[in-house]
């Protein structure tokens, strides 16, 4: 199913008392740089150990013991007041030959992505895709002796990736590879910046290659991907990475559209390390974090790149008010750089390994663990979600039976409007209910524009 990111403005050029300034898709995003977009990023949620698990299959995404998204979780995520989705995705076990690609992906797995993606597109919300969990040997590793094979990897996932999503607009970015390394190397996770060793020299190398090839295949992709946001980490996603003197940051053949990803779980004792006995907030924490984001603004931003952290978190040590006190501290220094970060989210919050009891959301019942670290997390960016109009898509849903688009809504519809995509409108109703349905005589892309009693949201569908 195709998005038509531009159709909304010949909407609205065609009938210009719609009013779309509540609508759950708001429109096409173009033309904004990178320090634009990073500007626009309140806070993101990352969607871990879910697509990115690495079973094999159509149920892969539930290999780790989380269960299947469904738009409940991501409704709930933005009315939590996160206007932004990182949905990290491993493709290296739904890869095979299929004589155009050495790593064509399976058409079920690339569709699934694509109905999560959709989740929090339509919303209106920022979505980060991304390879991740594929730094092996067989597809993703950056040494010399893996070198070409790991940029053909990435350059037939995102050929394919791009292709996909190609007339989605600035709402969806590109993440080129997460945490690249050298797995099982006793510098795997910590090099010294100053002085790395021969194989970690070598691969940042390779790490800024492999960069450079998944940057040209999204360029090359066609469609809005010569405008696409894209991401790019150094040496394990560590602050190391990027501050080395080895890395180098993609030539692009666009000027600012390229921003610089980071992991940050700082300080390490506080927020993952399991061997410490006492996880208690100090104030040489509070040193740790500035020390990270100044460091960022210092090395990285001041030549000209803006910068996200893609992941950051506390582990659950069963100190709920030293977390808050984390929260106010990282987050308060989020604000304060423009730096946006995404809260790791993993669901577990009572494993057996602490560093990774990360859970914020429980996907089954779709409440907060602890809601009050949300609350934390959005007070100390100043975003109240309670002072917003609600507008997400659970207020109405749209679905197509046949030729009929039926409109159920928990509030009084007042009137419904479908449109072609050349603007052109092919049906109109007044409603007065809560349930109501137009026929559309030909197959199509058409938006359906609902007006409800708290205002008006829009709809793509598709006629077959």
């Amino acid at each position: 199913m195709k998005h038509i990111t531009n159709v909304l403005k010949t909407v609205l050029g065609v009938a210009a008392s719609f009013c779309l300034a509540n609508s759950a898709f708001a429109g096409n995003l173009s033309g904004k740089s990178a320090s634009d977009l990073a500007k626009m990023i309140r806070v993101g949620w990352n969607l871990g150990n879910s697509l990115d698990a690495t079973g094999r299959g159509a149920n892969a995404e539930e290999s780790w013991g989380n269960p299947r998204t469904t738009k409940e979780m991501i409704n709930k995520v933005k009315e939590a007041g996160f206007n932004a989705v990182r949905i990290p995705v491993s493709w290296s076990t739904h890869v095979s030959n299929n004589g155009q690609y050495q790593f064509a992906i399976d058409g079920q797995w690339m569709a699934r992505v694509k109905e999560v993606v959709n989740y929090a597109y339509d919303n209106g919300m920022f979505v980060i895709i991304n390879i991740h969990h594929d730094n092996d040997q067989w597809h993703m590793f950056p040494t010399n002796q893996y070198l070409d094979q790991s940029k053909k990897y990435v350059t037939d996932i995102w050929t394919q990736v791009g292709r996909e999503f190609a007339d989605y607009d600035q709402h969806l970015i590109f993440e080129t590879i997460n945490e690249p390394r050298v797995v099982g190397d006793q510098y795997e996770w910590y090099f010294d910046p100053a002085n790395p060793t021969q194989t970690v020299r070598e691969a940042i190398g390779c790490i800024n290659q492999i960069n450079q090839a998944a940057v040209d295949a999204i360029r090359n992709a066609g469609g809005n991907n010569m405008d696409r946001l894209v991401g790019c980490p150094g040496y394990v996603g560590s602050i190391d990475g990027l501050t080395t003197s080895g890395f180098s940051v993609p030539n692009d053949k666009v000027s600012n559209r390229l921003w610089l990803s980071v992991h940050a779980y700082t300080p390490y004792d506080f927020c993952m390390n399991p061997d410490k006995p006492n996880h208690s907030w100090n104030q040489q924490f509070y040193y740790d974090i500035e020390w990270l984001y100044n460091s960022l603004r210092d090395k990285v931003m001041s030549k000209g790149c803006p910068v996200y952290i893609g992941e950051t978190s506390s582990s659950n040590y069963n100190n709920l008010e030293d977390r808050k006190q984390w929260e106010r501290c990282f987050f308060g220094f989020s604000k304060n750089y423009g730096i946006p970060c995404f809260l790791w989210d993993n669901n577990s919050v009572n494993n057996t390994n602490g560093a990774e009891r990360h859970g914020y959301l429980n996907r089954n019942s779709l409440q907060w663990y602890e809601p009050s670290l949300i609350q934390t997390i959005m007070e100390t960016l100043g975003y109240d979600p309670t002072s917003v109009k609600d507008e997400i898509a659970n207020e109405w849903n749209v679905y197509v039976e046949d030729k009929a688009v039926i409109i159920k809504s928990n509030v009084e519809i007042k009137n419904v409007d479908v449109v072609s995509i050349n603007g052109t409108k092919v049906a109109s109703l007044v409603s007065g209910g809560n349930e109501c349905s137009v026929t559309v005589s030909h197959n199509g892309v058409y938006i359906v524009v609902i007006n409800t009693e708290n205002g008006t949201s829009v709809k793509r569908i598709i006629i077959k």
